[in-house]
């Protein structure tokens, strides 16, 4: 950045399936007058208390009952629409580092193709005893009595991009299960097709009656390129990942992933702490309720996560910049289970900036595209177009 200005931390809240609104290209994904915000508004009325986002402009992008837009909210505003294929947590995150996705996953509707699953059950020196399109319940159902007396493995796939390695938690060890599925990954990856999330799950119990998922962890996709991130840590600036963000740029595997409380613990306590370069932090249980279309959850957890919000900023140093977005709409009030394709707002702001400024549309790409200009680091941009100077020319 010109002039010398720059912040020392750069703080991305990503808050899952907040969307605002249809994109353009809605009626490509089925989501023609999907509304995330407009409609757990009309669900809750009054009821929908938002102080903390109503104060960054949430307000001002989406006025919805209970959250009227403010003359001066205490943050710059805009909304971001994506310029990717899909709708998943992976390719909005990709985007926002610098790498948009133009193919989309594939999904084994008939079960991990027979070659692949040939080969890995004999990599693994496991037998295969399912392979096909399966839910949890039913695959432990049906198979987890012989999968309990063989030591065999359960493949199960989903109708999102996704396959299952599911066995007893008395057949196999953590560390087995692990490494069979890093295996699998690595079978997958080497293969014609793209698929999103092995994961890998142990159950307890003794009879399908009471046969349950405890244990999951979780191998992604890799980015398939450097991404801003890459850029970041090749140049001595750190990068913590926190949440759901930890699955999708291959640092440090973490298997678990805390909650939506724990995550905004652990970003409280690194703000504590002293260190230049970024954190990116999402927080993604809303995801579970916009699946489920259980309004009254959404709005709930939402208006918790407006409680967490307050603490964050609080905590912001002078030269600390917090972006808050999200990553796909998710309407509980939609026909269906599937994320819908909305805009999400852009909200931005650090103890210095003045109100009241709108950066008006953007993609993903423009956050990672700020945090390469805010570093000096604009010669690596990948995609997208900074907002740096828009955000410097706010100061008082």
């Amino acid at each position: 950045m010109q002039n010398g200005q720059s912040y020392q931390r750069i703080f991305v809240l990503i808050i899952d399936s907040l969307g605002i609104g249809a994109t353009a290209d809605a009626n490509r994904f089925e989501s023609l007058g999907a509304d995330t915000l407009g409609h757990l508004g009309e669900h809750f009325r009054m009821r929908l208390q938002l102080p903390t986002f109503q104060k960054l402009g949430l307000g001002n992008l989406h006025p919805i009952m209970g959250m009227p837009s403010l003359a001066n909210p205490h943050a710059t505003y805009g909304q971001i629409s994506s310029i990717s294929t899909g709708l998943s947590d992976r390719e909005s995150q990709w985007e926002m580092m610098g790498l948009a996705t133009s193919a989309e996953p594939d999904i084994f509707i008939d079960g991990v193709p027979l070659e692949i699953a040939t080969n890995f059950a004999n990599k693994a020196m496991r037998p295969v005893l399912s392979n096909s399109l399966l839910n949890i319940q039913t695959a432990l159902k049906d198979y987890g009595l012989e999968q309990l007396a063989t030591g065999g493995l359960l493949l199960a796939t989903a109708s999102s991009s996704s396959v299952w390695l599911i066995a007893h938690e008395h057949t196999i060890s953590v560390a087995e299960l692990k490494e069979d599925c890093q295996i699998l990954r690595t079978m997958l990856d080497n293969s014609p097709y793209t698929i999103e999330n092995i994961n890998g799950l142990l159950f307890s119990g003794n009879r399908p009656t009471n046969f349950y998922p405890q244990e999951l962890y979780k191998f992604p996709l890799a980015p398939p390129s450097p991404t801003v991130i890459d850029c970041l840590l090749k140049e001595g600036y750190a990068v913590k990942l926190i949440g759901k963000s930890t699955q999708f740029f291959d640092l440090a595997r973490k298997e678990i992933i805390g909650n939506n409380k724990e995550s905004f613990v652990q970003l409280q306590e690194l703000i504590d702490k002293k260190f230049t370069g970024v954190c990116i932090a999402e927080v993604g249980e809303m995801e579970q309720f916009g699946k489920a279309r259980n309004p009254e959850g959404f709005g709930t957890e939402l208006m918790r996560i407006d409680h967490e919000l307050t603490k964050v900023i609080d905590k912001l140093q002078d030269d600390d910049l917090l972006i808050v977005t999200g990553n796909f709409g998710n309407d509980p009030t939609y026909p269906g289970e599937k994320h819908t394709r909305e805009y999400v707002p852009l909200l931005v702001t650090s103890p210095q900036i003045k109100p009241n400024i709108s950066l008006g549309g953007r993609s993903f790409s423009d956050i990672g595209a700020t945090i390469l200009d805010n570093y000096d680091l604009e010669n690596k941009l990948l995609i997208g177009n900074s907002f740096l100077r828009e955000l410097f020319s706010v100061y008082q």
